[in-house]
Order: structure tokens, then C-alpha cells, then sequence
């Protein structure tokens, strides 16, 4: 028996079939009103925005943003795990996500499910030591952009296992807070305007849209959640949640650098100039570890960096202060921010850190 679409086909092939109508010609096809909305060609919901967006994010593009799946790692390193973790408040960590699927829309959004575009958790989420980070919408990114590990469980004498040691690995709602970091014994620690200000959040500064003429440009703002991105191939920075929010009137961008015009207190780093904050942060991290092989973790008898930045591998027990130092730094190198998202308890951190591991340190400009 011949099928039709190799009836089709023969008559095709023979030269006999000059036009024939697709079911599409015969049959007026209606779209779903309730997929129109989304899918369509005038969408209410910039859905198909939104996604190219999201191809340029880190969710999408980090590698190690979706390749760890076992050991509770899949509750934020996979689709599957966070949905989970959501419905029960936790996940198996003896379990292992059947073929998992990356952080995507889905994850934060349950369309198919609610109708609409809401969010899949807004809770307060409880960090690792029992603060608690409540902002609206950004509670979702708190869940997982949060230190795993504390400093009074890891920071001791000891040697040092692996490179991706320390809080692991997106401290920010802690930066944010202003806690969790190991805190020298005897120092004072404090925090800038954001720790207080409740509009000073993960949505209002990394997703409000750009309003200048680059708005459609997206590997800027919204769901591809960066601050940062290029123009005609010049650094540019999207300022408009800075502004929106109220926070500030005015929030510029240093020409030609990914960096705020935002100047810092006083000269944190000691380089004889006072800088933007973001310079400051910079400055005072590459004491401590930086490309030209001079920082303090990579001269010391025993460096735990190589003279290019490699993490050296030993089983060297290190004393605390090397040990809170390490933390401190990839703490704050790992908040992504360079100050900006607080200033006050970033410089506090790495200052301290530096006095620890070079007592020669003028830390008389370290802010109360």
C-alpha cells in the first residue's frame, strides 16, 4: 500500500505533479489565543527579548553555572534541583538529576503553570548564619547567589585543597548584607548605604532596561542580568537602576571603563591616589594576588599562587591569618562587584586582610 507523501513523492519525482496544495493551503490554521499572548507576532510579553537576553547571561554562558550535579550542588546548578528545592524546601544530596537541564526561564518562572509570569519563590531566604536577606523579588537570586560556607567553619590553620576553596562561589546577597566574611578579632565592621536601602536590589540594579539608544542591545540589562557590556565596541554601563530607584540623582560611567564615576573615601590601596571605588577594590585585591606575581599569597615562603596567579597545589598548613586572608579575598573577588555593592564592608575586609599578611600595611585610612 502507497502512502500518500510517497504517492506524493513518486509524482514529484516523475515530473507529473506541478502544484499540489499543502494541508497548510487547504486548512485555515487559527493560533491559540492563549499562546498569542507570548508567541505571537505582537506579544504582550517580551518573551522573545527576555530570551535573547538570557543567551547572553551567565546562567547561560559561565560554565560552571550548570555543570554540577550531585552532592545538594544541583539545587542552584540545575533547572531540575532548584524547582525541587523550591517544592520542598531541600534537595537529596545523595541524589542525582536525570538528565538536567541548565538555569533558564522556567527556573525562575512557571508559565505554564500559573498563567503568568510570576516568580517561583519571593520568601526571605536565611542565609548561612541565620541572617536574614528579605527584598522583594531579589529574595529568588538570594537563594542561590549566597555564600554555602561559613568563616567559622573554615577558616582555621590548615592547608588550602583546591582553588575553588573558600565561600563558594556568588556571596553576594552576604556583600549585600554585610556579613558573613571573616571578621578579625578586635576590628569593627560596618556597611554602606546599600546594606539599608530596601530599592538597592539584584532586579532594580541588574534588570531595569538601558534608556539611552543602545536599549536594544542584549548583553545589557534585563535578563541578561549584567551591569556591563559593549558599544560600537567601547566598554558601556547600564546606569538606569542606579537612577530609577532613586538611590541616586546623578551615576555616570568613567569614559572608556567598565567602572562608575564614583570616587572612593580616601586612597584604600596606597598607590599615592584617590580613585573610583571600583580602582580602590581592584587595587587592594591585586596586594594580594595580581598578574605581575608580586602579591602577598604569591611572595610568601610557601605562595599558594604562582608568579602568573595559578593556584599552587601543596598540603602546607597555613596559619589563620593566610588562611582568613585567602577567604576574605575570594570573597570579595567573588561578590563580582568590586565595592560597588558595599563599599564600606569590601575595603574593611581587604584592608584587614592585608594588615594580617604584611604588618608594614598603612591601614590608618580603613573606614570606621
Amino acid at each position: 500500500m502507497t502512502t500518500i507523501p510517497r504517492l506524493l513523492g513518486l509524482l514529484a519525482f516523475s515530473g507529473a505533479l506541478v502544484s499540489y496544495p499543502s494541508i497548510a493551503q487547504t486548512q485555515k490554521f487559527s493560533f491559540p489565543k492563549a499562546c498569542d499572548s507570548c508567541h505571537g507576532s505582537e506579544p504582550k510579553f517580551p518573551v522573545r527579548g527576555a530570551r535573547s537576553q538570557y543567551l547572553t547571561s551567565g546562567h547561560r554562558t559561565i560554565g560552571h553555572a550548570s555543570y554540577s550535579n550531585s552532592e545538594g550542588c544541583q539545587r542552584c546548578h540545575t533547572n531540575e534541583g532548584f524547582i525541587e528545592f523550591v517544592k520542598k524546601g531541600k534537595v537529596d544530596p545523595k541524589a542525582i538529576v536525570s538528565n538536567p537541564s541548565e538555569i533558564g526561564c522556567f527556573t525562575c518562572h512557571a508559565p505554564h503553570d500559573t498563567g503568568n509570569f510570576s516568580l517561583r519563590k519571593t520568601t526571605k531566604v536565611a542565609l548561612a548564619n541565620g541572617v536574614e536577606f528579605d527584598r522583594g523579588k531579589a529574595n529568588l537570586c538570594a537563594n542561590c547567589h549566597r555564600a554555602v560556607f561559613l568563616p567559622k567553619d573554615e577558616v582555621k590553620a590548615r592547608s588550602i585543597p583546591f582553588d575553588f576553596w573558600g565561600a563558594h562561589h556568588g556571596p553576594q546577597a552576604d556583600m549585600l548584607s554585610g556579613t558573613n566574611a571573616y571578621e578579625f578579632p578586635g576590628k569593627k565592621y560596618s556597611s554602606s548605604a546599600h546594606a539599608m536601602l530596601p530599592n538597592a536590589d539584584c532586579v532594580t540594579c541588574h534588570m531595569t532596561q538601558p534608556r539611552q539608544r543602545y536599549a536594544l542591545l542584549p548583553m545589557i540589562g534585563g535578563h541578561s542580568f549584567r551591569i556591563g557590556g559593549e558599544v560600537h565596541e567601547l566598554p558601556k554601563l547600564n546606569n538606569a537602576g542606579c537612577l530609577s530607584s532613586g538611590c541616586h540623582t546623578e551615576m555616570k560611567q568613567v569614559a572608556g571603563k567598565h567602572v562608575f564615576d564614583r570616587n572612593a573615601a580616601a586612597d584604600y590601596d596606597g598607590d599615592g591616589k584617590t580613585e573610583t571605588v571600583q580602582e580602590e577594590i581592584q587595587g587592594l585585591l591585586e596586594k594580594i594576588i595580581n598578574k605581575q606575581g608580586t602579591g602577598l599569597l604569591q611572595t610568601m615562603k610557601d605562595p599558594l599562587y604562582d608568579s602568573k596567579g595559578a593556584f599552587v597545589r601543596n598540603k602546607v598548613q597555613y596559619p589563620v591569618e593566610v588562611v582568613a586572608a585567602l577567604y576574605n579575598y575570594k570573597f570579595v573577588l567573588e561578590d563580582g562587584s568590586k565595592g560597588v555593592h558595599n563599599t564600606r564592608y569590601a575595603v574593611q575586609l581587604l584592608m584587614d586582610s592585608i594588615k594580617a599578611l604584611d604588618r608594614n600595611f598603612d591601614d590608618t585610612r580603613r573606614p570606621d
